[in-house]
């Protein structure tokens, strides 16, 4: 990875990721998501009908809720669900479906570092494998400041337990802009400068992922078709 300048970074490189395309039946597209071992997986529907008092005739209503591992929804899972939301709303082109609801579900499985992040790319994929219309794709990086202000890139769960300092950046593929911040705890104006091109840096990983992921997922898919046409040219 090039990163700019001299950096005090004691990890550079994003966790290993893995999906796995559709494995819920009951939706138009889902992905179970991992980085490491923080699993999340992300479902969509539509469009579908949408209730009046949400119906909208310049653009489609969109639906996003978040659910933890277990238990009801609180605070902070409300705070994770409308980040989300938010970039959704960026990317979408709700124009494309009017008086009509777009709803994603994402579900955690399992916390293990940089849930917010996970629960990004796992509806931007899902999005994708389901066919929504979007402006853009998108991925978001998380990255933490530690007590000796190294900076970490998409740190695990116990590299997060004596942080100074957490980042989050969600970034477009099309110019790279800024979708979404969320920071937290003490940091310096250059300390920031530096964790935003680390994470702009790692994000071409992730969209490289999406672009193999996906072609595979349709290469698998025609391949598919095809063995079937040929089947049944040799049944007539």
């Amino acid at each position: 990875m090039n990163l700019p300048g001299k950096m005090d970074v004691e990890k550079d490189k994003l966790r290993q990721m893995n999906c796995e395309f559709n494995p819920l039946s009951r939706c138009d597209g889902s992905v179970m998501y991992s980085q490491g071992a923080t699993v999340v997986i992300a479902a969509v529907l539509g469009p579908i009908e949408v209730k009046t008092q949400n119906l909208s005739i310049d653009g489609s209503y969109l639906e996003c809720n978040y659910r933890p591992k277990a238990g009801l929804p609180q605070v902070k899972e409300r705070i994770r669900e409308a980040a989300i939301r938010d970039v959704l709303e960026l990317a979408l082109l709700a124009e494309t479906h009017p008086r009509s609801k777009m709803s994603v579900q994402v579900q955690e499985l399992e916390d293990r570092g940089s849930i917010d992040a996970c629960a990004v790319n796992s509806a931007c994929l899902a999005m994708l494998i389901g066919g929504l219309p979007l402006k853009y794709s998108f991925a978001a990086v998380h990255c933490i400041i530690n007590e000796q202000g190294e900076y970490v890139l998409d740190p695990d769960q116990s590299e997060t337990l004596h942080q100074r300092a957490s980042f989050t950046f969600a970034f477009d593929s099309v110019e790279g802009n800024l979708l979404l911040v969320q920071t937290k705890g003490a940091f310096k104006i250059a300390q920031f400068n530096d964790i935003e091109c680390l994470c702009r840096a790692a994000s071409a990983e992730i969209f490289q992922f999406y672009r193999n992921q996906v072609a595979k997922y349709h290469g698998r898919s025609e391949a598919i078709a095809d063995k079937k046409e040929e089947d049944a040219s040799m049944e007539t």
